[in-house]
């Protein structure tokens, strides 16, 4: 084993609280059993990945392996920061309506009590929207585009209301206050998961996709046998006990491969909407 190795994998996930920070624990845990190496795990709640006026931690060596939000590798490759790579996999969840899927869908919810009077998204007009951020693919763009292929704008609803985060806005709806929210599937079902309740309150009112799966960056300074046997250790985790059904009990199936390709739709469909994002005003 080298002194390289010999040292932590140092992981850092910015999908908590969103996402089961137990899920990224067992990753962890997971890993270091694989690759016969500790593991250190941090996560950051505050943001959705590196930012632009912070330490880089993939330049500082500070990380090695990151789960970030896509519309954060969207702005890592528009820095063109050379300091990561994509790993080409992708986690498998199971959608409450879709079935199994890499990656996620962008469940539009609205509250029980409004299914009779919504039945078609022009219902929707004038309706308060949640969403968590604009910088979202399944909370914000996904609804722009929405918007725009039905030759709408975003004064098509009667207020836009930053919740700061898909588990926000799954409350402020199921809790009426808000009309509708678009949200990510798989945090709508780890919410269901853990507050059965919710589904008393929810109605997935369409669910648009699969987007893809939730990046994940290595570190690019790595020696290459390093990153594979990161990536072979997550492709194998579906058949390796106990890790496979603790992450099963967390809604995560398997690791499949996949390939950066499957972002780009995401980065033109950003591009194209800039303008009507821009107009979006917050109440």
């Amino acid at each position: 084993m080298t002194d390289q190795q010999k040292l932590p994998l140092q992981i850092i996930t910015y999908l908590v609280p969103s996402m089961s920070v137990e899920l990224f624990e067992t990753i962890a845990q997971h890993l270091e059993s694989s690759l016969g190496r500790e593991t250190t795990l941090v996560y950051e709640s505050r943001f959705i990945g590196p930012q632009p006026a912070r330490i880089d931690p993939f330049k500082t060596k500070t990380a090695d392996l990151a789960f970030v939000t896509g519309a954060s590798y969207q702005q890592l490759v528009k820095e063109n920061n050379v300091n990561w790579e994509l790993l080409p996999i992708g986690a498998v969840f199971p959608h409450l309506i879709k079935g199994e899927t890499a990656g996620y869908y962008a469940d539009v919810i609205i509250h029980k009590n409004s299914q009779e009077r919504i039945k078609d998204f022009l219902d929707l007009r004038g309706a308060n929207w949640a969403t968590n951020n604009s910088s979202s693919t399944s909370g914000h763009f996904v609804m722009l585009k929405s918007l725009r292929e039905l030759g709408e704008n975003p004064s098509f609803f009667g207020s836009v209301l930053n919740s700061g985060s898909h588990l926000n806005s799954i409350q402020m709806v199921a809790s009426r206050k808000a009309d509708v929210a678009s949200v990510d599937s798989n945090v709508l079902g780890y919410a269901m998961t853990k507050t059965p309740s919710l589904a008393k309150d929810l109605h997935v009112f369409s669910s648009i996709g699969p987007l893809p799966p939730y990046p994940i960056m290595v570190r690019s300074s790595l020696p290459a046998e390093e990153k594979k046997a990161i990536c072979d250790a997550l492709l194998q985790l579906e058949g390796v006990a106990p890790w496979n059904k603790r992450c099963a009990d967390l809604r995560l199936l398997r690791f499949v491969k996949t390939n950066k390709d499957i972002y780009l739709e995401d980065r033109e469909s950003r591009d194209a909407l800039a303008n009507l994002s821009a107009s979006v005003r917050y109440y």
